[in-house]
């Protein structure tokens, strides 16, 4: 499906004045979601890795505990399908474990990281339109996803990390927008202990973060961060 796409627009110069250009501009659909067969959502969305948008937010709202709850996923252009057991297994996916010890991280891979985060997408350079989400591990990023809406974003990746099994503890997340209440909730849910972005931290999710055991950074710049809870996790 098409993530971006030229449009004719007009921009305004100081010294040439109003002009006609073309730009690249990131798409946004609406996408119907229906479970059993029944209406269920609509998500306005980037229109890629459907599957994984939809059961990761199906999986955060607990409505699927395991792959095993997972029967049927149709995808018929914007709209998506997906038949699940009406009672959830009782094995959940691993994720959360309070008494996972995550190894101190290095400042300057924590600037290195982020870096390597925000170029790891294409669409994100071109448009400057999409909310860009990784997991990553020492100095590698394993793992990318865009979308237009920041909680879509976080929920592609763990739709991707839901399917194939992929424990959060001993990750790091890097974000590319702001974290708020709503998103620090999620990924404590997620699993990963360590977060960081690139933009501002919100008073709630800095106090959720703190009460959850999880290191909070923001404003990861080129050259410095801040670090609002569980500083212990990072070493100079």
């Amino acid at each position: 499906m098409i993530e971006a796409t030229y449009n004719k627009i007009y921009r305004f110069d100081k010294e040439q004045g109003i002009g006609e250009i073309t730009d690249l501009m990131i798409v946004e659909k609406k996408v119907d979601l229906t479970v059993n067969e029944k209406y269920y959502a609509a998500f306005y969305c980037t229109p890629t890795h459907l599957d994984e948008l939809m059961l990761g937010s199906l999986a955060l709202k607990g409505k699927i505990h395991s792959c095993r709850d997972i029967k049927k996923i149709e995808i018929k252009g914007y709209e998506v399908n997906i038949n699940i057991a009406t009672e959830p297994s009782l094995n959940r996916y691993p994720r959360g474990r309070k008494t996972f010890i995550t190894r101190p991280v290095k400042a300057e891979d924590v600037l290195f990281l982020m870096q390597t985060h925000l170029k790891s997408s294409e669409l994100h350079t071109q448009t400057g339109g999409v909310h860009v989400m990784s997991i990553a591990k020492g100095r590698e990023i394993l793992l990318t996803r865009e979308d237009i809406g920041r909680h879509n974003a976080v929920d592609k990746i763990f739709g991707k990390c839901f399917m194939n099994n992929i424990t959060l503890e001993d990750k790091i997340f890097l974000s590319s927008g702001r974290i708020t209440h709503e998103i620090i909730n999620k990924l404590i849910a997620m699993g990963p202990k360590i977060v960081v972005s690139r933009a501002a931290i919100s008073t709630k999710a800095m106090e959720c973060a703190e009460k959850e055991g999880v290191t909070l950074i923001g404003f990861a710049r080129e050259q410095r961060f801040n670090i609002y809870t569980h500083p212990q996790r990072v070493c100079s």
